[in-house]
């Protein structure tokens, strides 16, 4: 009884140390209990991963930017803004004295007058050929020249036929061509020639070479009374009212001509090409 009572004084002497001694056995149970309760929760979740099944899943689908790079093309290469005529903005309507009667033209689409009023009556292609006429001896040849595109050389006029005298491996004395090789029969002769240019070509007593080099144009301009320009040829010049104009250009469907005074190209079509 008397073990009681010292315990019961002891207690009573030093009850809070007896009360933080019970609040940390507390403690340490609880912590016992937490670290039991995570290493069970654990198991539960290590199991529950193992017991997921894998899927395939789709994909986030490419965002569609079409109509966006479309815009940013059609932002980045806008048209190009044209005040020429018939666009009267900057260009106002003129009127012009018409050559030779002296009436007045209203310039409206600035194809009345000029260039752009001429019309192609006919385009005449230009020929490069050589033929083979007769033989001049035992070993010389002659030859008919016609260069239709040409203009002139030291020796004569090349847009007419002329003739010339070659015999194997010499050259023709206006330099056109090369004789190179001579195969057949007096009554069937075939000759291989090397063009001033390089390249080869065959002509035969029956089979003569022949290719357009260029064109020639018929024209008429209306605001002139029709007015006539027949035969004309690259680097010819037209007198057009107060301007002239070079031909720089002709082909079989359109013809170019370059303004003297500041080079502006103006293209005509031959409509009955088309």
């Amino acid at each position: 009884m008397e073990l009681f009572r010292n315990i019961g004084r002891l207690l009573k002497s030093h009850w809070e140390k007896a009360l933080v001694a019970v609040a940390l056995l507390a403690l340490i149970g609880a912590v016992v209990m937490l670290n039991n309760k995570k290493e069970e929760e654990q198991n539960k979740l290590e199991a529950y991963k193992q017991n997921i099944t894998k899927r395939k899943v789709k994909g986030i689908p490419p965002v569609d930017v079409a109509a966006l790079n479309q815009a940013l093309a059609h932002a980045t290469n806008a048209p190009a803004l044209d005040f020429s005529l018939p666009h009267n903005l900057f260009n106002p309507v003129k009127w012009q004295k018409r050559m030779p009667d002296g009436n007045l033209i209203k310039i409206e689409k600035g194809t009345e007058v000029g260039p752009g009023a001429m019309r192609i009556v006919k385009v005449t292609p230009l020929s490069f050929a050589i033929s083979f006429v007769r033989m001049a001896g035992s070993s010389s040849f002659q030859f008919s020249i016609l260069q239709e595109a040409a203009t002139t050389n030291i020796y004569f006029r090349q847009q007419t036929k002329r003739d010339v005298y070659v015999s194997t491996n010499q050259q023709d004395s206006t330099k056109t061509f090369w004789l190179r090789e001579v195969k057949g029969t007096p009554d069937a002769l075939q000759f291989t020639l090397e063009l001033a240019d390089g390249d080869r070509t065959d002509v035969a007593t029956d089979k003569p070479f022949s290719r357009v080099e260029g064109y020639k144009v018929d024209l008429q301009y209306p605001p002139e009374n029709n007015r006539n320009f027949p035969g004309r040829r690259v680097g010819d010049t037209l007198r057009l009212g107060d301007e002239d104009y070079i031909i720089v250009a002709i082909t079989p469907n359109e013809v170019v001509f370059s303004a003297r005074s500041n080079n502006k190209k103006t293209t005509i079509r031959n409509n009955a090409a088309q």
